[in-house]
């Protein structure tokens, strides 16, 4: 049987050294052997012999540290204790994914300040966490590879969520989508140690820092702990340290909101480590993250909107997919792995030592004086942090009236908008129109450089440019054009009206010979000279004015639009009358569509209803009926409708999925007249999953 190991969580050695190989231990049925996974550290080069010999399964070996996590025997355990070469053994603890279910940060650390000069371009971070979805759109480019020791192969993605929205927050791509992480181009890796419940073994922690040594991470964010000690876990952190490594975990969530009373959480704890604690907008920390004399930074971590996988897991569920929002000290550390990132390329010479003290002298001081329980040496500060020398000119952007375009006034609005990192240098802008300097009203709060004509400029063609620098002396500069045309298109002549049916009539006239006319305005009235309504704007010279009552007389006029805007004098206006209704009129009321199940199958239903002018449904009319899947030609039939005017057509059973489109084509009854203009519906579509 198996249960919780009574020996111990650290085993303490004893001065009778035994080996297992002289051990007489009284036979038991094996479901009878307690077997437990323990940390088995060596004073010296591990024997892995002898924990074979003492029973035990073997599942990782460390480069870093002296170390076997094995599962054996309870009973073996003490009695290996006793052998001089063995240093300690503790229990194989499992470690959680430390994110809580509450659903901001990068502009608040001052990240995107950074990344005009400064994206973390090629910085190895390893994300010790459930894997990353690198199929993601925000995340694929940056992905490098990993490995999974939750299930021990070389594919690590995310099956919980919890890696892929951390390495959003460090990492997600500068893509104009989704989100922007803390250093845009760092390199990610996922080191997949924990499974889909968020949750896993320490020793698997253990082999992943192992892990980012071998392949060459220069920075390790673990968004994960528990809150009880391991001698092996701190070794290993250690090792990795003085191996060069930046190393960042989150404090922990289970704070009290005292900040006398201190709660820890490993790997956080230890003293190689960079333990991150929570802030809210009001960089404010939540009662819930953990507080400590461990404590040096802290970061966003309260409702922070990042990538989530793309396909179903443990929190898309709950938080849905490709992005969402979560809480926890798990979010504020990697945005102090981000910022990491981005110190360490902004200049490669410096140690993990130097990264470490740069991120805590840079730090906006929170909360009491100098460093403290709560919040550290303070909030990150990225821009800070990694300071750079800016060599983008400013941004010039939305240029009004867009550059080639026609505009109908001669005093038109010309202005753009600036923006700099550095800040705009409001005495370096100048505007000149055609060549001539214009005094431009400059708004610093949104950059909005503008400038209106007193008098009209003349028609035709007319140049902009735009010069500006920021405060740092880096210089931009922008032309463009447009053209004013406030001359209106000739009147439009030659309107008829043709009489089509009871319900339609077709309006032509002669099109213009301008070659900037862009569409003509066609308005409608039933009194002589009275209010129009504009009812269409074609391109050509020509209008079908449907579904009109019968016999009655409309009245028309014409005009015509040019691509600037302006609009010509009306035509003269003319006129003309729909035809009687014809006895016995009908038309199509209504398309109705549903499916149902038959075992793996499905029927298709269309029901259509046929009235006639007073909304009655027409009995005996043959309804002519078409259906496509997905574009395609797939049935026709005919059915005749009954005492309320419906018919009901049935496709299937069939197991094909995907869009149902039925179409009448016809609708014949002696003595009655299909008017097809007066349809409510002519096709309906249904999708089906």
């Amino acid at each position: 049987m198996r249960g919780k190991c009574t020996y111990g969580r650290i085993f303490a050695l004893m001065l009778v050294a035994l080996v297992c190989a002289a051990m007489v231990i009284p036979p038991v049925s094996s479901a009878q052997v307690k077997k437990c996974k323990v940390l088995i550290g060596f004073r010296d080069k591990p024997d892995i012999g002898l924990v074979r010999r003492c029973g035990g399964i073997i599942s990782h070996t460390y480069r870093l540290i002296p170390v076997v996590a094995t599962e054996m025997p309870e009973i073996a355990l003490s009695r290996l204790a006793a052998d001089p070469r063995v240093k300690y053994i503790e229990e194989d603890q499992r470690v959680e994914a430390l994110q809580q279910t509450l659903p901001w940060g990068i502009d608040r650390i001052d990240a995107e300040l950074v990344h005009p000069y400064n994206k973390g371009t090629g910085v190895k971070v390893a994300i010790i966490d459930t894997g990353i979805d690198y199929t993601h759109p925000d995340l694929d480019a940056n992905y490098r590879g990993g490995y999974d020791f939750a299930n021990d192969d070389a594919d690590p993605k995310d099956d919980n969520g919890h890696g892929t929205h951390c390495a959003g927050i460090v990492a997600a791509e500068d893509n104009l989508e989704g989100v922007i992480g803390v250093a845009p181009e760092a390199d990610l890796y996922a080191v997949k140690v924990l499974n889909r419940f968020g949750s896993g073994l320490l020793s698997d922690v253990i082999a992943g820092i192992d892990w980012s040594v071998t392949n060459g991470m220069q920075v390790i964010s673990m968004s994960l702990g528990t809150s009880v000690y391991s001698v092996s876990l701190e070794a290993a952190c250690n090792s990795a340290y003085n191996a060069g490594l930046v190393l960042v975990a989150a404090a922990g969530n289970s704070g009290d909101g005292d900040p006398t009373t201190y709660e820890y959480s490993y790997p956080a704890a230890y003293a190689s480590v960079i333990a991150v604690g929570a802030t809210d907008i009001t960089d404010t920390a939540p009662y819930w993250s953990n507080s400590g004399p461990y404590l040096e930074l802290a970061a966003p971590g309260v409702s922070i909107y990042s990538t989530l996988p793309t396909y179903r897991v443990t929190l898309t569920r709950t938080y849905g997919y490709n992005y969402g929002t979560l809480s926890g000290t798990s979010m504020a550390c990697p945005h102090v792995t981000g910022t990491a990132a981005l110190v360490i390329a902004s200049d490669l010479t410096l140690t993990n030592l130097d990264v470490r003290s740069r991120l805590q002298t840079t730090a906006d001081d929170l909360g009491p004086a100098g460093w403290d329980s709560v919040y550290g040496y303070g909030l990150v500060d990225a821009h800070e942090a990694a300071p750079g020398v800016d060599i983008t000119p400013p941004a010039i952007s939305n240029l009004t009236p867009a550059d080639g375009s026609i505009v109908n006034m001669g005093t038109p609005t010309i202005s753009a908008t600036v923006s700099d990192v550095s800040d705009i240098d409001e005495t370096s802008i100048v505007m000149t129109v055609d060549s001539v300097m214009v005094a431009h009203v400059y708004d610093s709060l949104t950059g909005v450089v503008s400038y209106t004509p007193t008098t009209p400029l003349a028609e035709g063609l007319h140049s902009v440019t735009l010069d500006v620098s920021d405060t740092v002396g880096n210089v931009a500069s922008t032309s463009w054009s447009f053209t004013v045309d406030t001359t209106p298109p000739a009147q439009v002549t030659g309107v008829t009206v043709t009489t089509i049916s009871s319900s339609q009539l077709d309006v032509t006239w002669t099109a213009n010979t301008e070659l900037d006319i862009d569409h003509y305005n066609v308005y409608r009235s039933t009194i002589s000279g009275g209010s129009y309504d504009l009812v269409a704007s074609p391109a050509t010279n020509s209008y079908s004015d449907v579904g009109l009552a019968a016999s009655t007389t409309y009245y028309y006029v014409v005009t015509a639009v040019d691509v600037a805007g302006n609009e010509g004098t009306p035509s003269a206006e003319v006129s003309g009358t729909t035809s009687e209704a014809p006895a016995n009129l009908m038309y199509v009321y209504s398309i109705d569509m549903w499916y149902t199940r038959v075992g793996r199958n499905y029927k298709i239903y269309t029901t259509v209803k046929i009235v006639d002018t007073n909304n009655v449904g027409v009995e005996g009319a043959t309804v002519y009926l078409e259906m496509t899947l997905n574009g395609n030609f797939i049935a026709s039939g005919s059915g005749n409708t009954g005492a309320d005017g419906t018919v009901t057509f049935v496709y299937g059973p069939t197991k094909a999925t995907g869009t149902y489109t039925s179409t009448v084509t016809n609708v014949v009854k002696l003595d009655w007249t299909y008017d097809s203009t007066l349809n409510v519906d002519t096709s309906e579509s249904l999708v089906v999953p």
